[in-house]
């Protein structure tokens, strides 16, 4: 985890997370987006653009994003989703990342979340 935001911000703490990791990620209005490249489906081995709420990451990395932002053309044979804070052409699906143990990095976490999701994509 990066040591310049203050510990209190959530949000400059999670772009500061995924910038460490590489994943080149940037404000847009009220979402947070990013690049991750699941390691299994579909998009094994290639970037696919993902997102979350600003507003869902205001306690991490204590607490995590329950919706996970995904572009139009990623689907899943049984998802909950709506548009709720998400640019044109995407939407948000609900997904739980279980429980929340903080025995590794959150970041590392939450990306091998995402990269799980993402793997189950139709």
């Amino acid at each position: 985890m990066s040591a310049g935001p203050p510990p209190a911000d959530g949000v400059e703490r999670f772009l500061a997370d995924l910038k460490d990791e590489g994943l080149r990620p940037a404000r847009c209005g009220n979402a947070i987006t990013y690049v991750v490249v699941p390691a299994a489906g579909r998009f094994a081995g290639t970037e696919v653009a993902t997102g979350v709420s600003a507003s869902e990451v205001q306690s991490w990395p204590m607490v995590p994003p329950h919706w996970i932002h995904l572009p139009d053309e990623v689907t899943f044979a049984h998802t909950n989703t709506d548009t709720t804070d998400c640019a044109p052409g995407w939407r948000r699906h609900s997904r739980d990342s279980g429980p929340w143990n903080l025995t590794r990095k959150p970041i590392h976490i939450w990306l091998a979340h995402v990269r799980g999701v993402l793997g189950q994509a139709a």
